[in-house]
């Protein structure tokens, strides 16, 4: 569901940090604007049908050098002269990041998969890890998909593919991408993968979907007849086509 915009927001603040309103939906921010300790990002999705999410994400800020005190144990009792060493960090040394983690990394964790997140939350879909669409390599060649899985690829009908590269665009390149590469460990890549040479396996993937990727059943045979004749057949892809009426027998 396409999204209107994205609104930052910083622990209780009525105002956000930022407005995103064009993909890629990514922010940056100095927290040395912020006191040390517990604070809270507050991601808010607003889509066009009206539908809203809000996603909260808890985090600390340690952008202080930090002292050591050297000399003296807690509750440890003491008499006479106490004399202890004070050791302060450089405040000019850039502390390192695995000791002070950015909030630039959190925010952009935030927006990149908290967006893809309510994308999918807003369609009623579970917050759950968003599995792979493709079989696994093994599991495909078990049922037959991969590379010769098709003793012959179907004609390809020009201006079905050319359809489906629309239908592609609103529905499916969100997630997979313009380009088919998908989103390493979120969304599989489409360029490529063999297993998009099963038809019969993609036509069931597209009608019905699978694990928290929806089904697009609601289109027409010929829209996803399009839209498979044309991720079968793009980004180096060479499947095959697929017609209306395959799409038809499957539902």
């Amino acid at each position: 569901m396409p999204i209107e915009r994205i609104e930052v927001y910083l622990d209780n603040a009525s105002e956000p940090v930022q407005v995103l309103k064009e993909p890629p939906f990514k922010l940056t921010y100095d927290t040395r604007q912020l006191p040390d300790g517990d604070h809270t990002l507050r991601v808010v999705t607003f889509y066009t049908n009206g539908a809203k999410e809000v996603r909260e994400i808890p985090f600390k800020v340690a952008n202080t050098p930090g002292v050591l005190v050297q000399g003296l144990e807690e509750g440890k009792e003491v008499s006479g002269t106490l004399e202890v060493s004070l050791r302060v960090a450089d405040p000019e040394v850039k502390p390192t990041r695995e000791r002070f983690p950015g909030l630039g990394a959190a925010i952009a964790t935030a927006v990149i998969l908290g967006g893809v997140w309510l994308f999918f939350a807003a369609t009623g879909v579970t917050n759950k890890t968003l599995e792979e669409v493709a079989r696994p390599p093994a599991a495909a060649e078990a049922h037959g998909g991969g590379h010769g899985s098709e003793h012959a690829a179907a004609p390809v009908d020009a201006a079905l593919k050319a359809k489906g590269e629309q239908v592609y665009g609103m529905s499916c390149a969100g997630c997979h991408q313009a380009n088919g590469q998908g989103m390493p460990g979120v969304f599989p890549a489409l360029a490529g993968s063999k297993n998009v040479a099963d038809k019969a396996y993609t036509i069931n993937i597209l009608l019905k979907g699978k694990g928290n990727m929806p089904g697009f059943a609601q289109l027409s045979d010929e829209e996803l007849a399009a839209v498979a004749t044309y991720i079968k057949n793009s980004w180096g892809n060479n499947f095959g086509g697929v017609t209306p009426d395959e799409i038809k027998a499957a539902r």
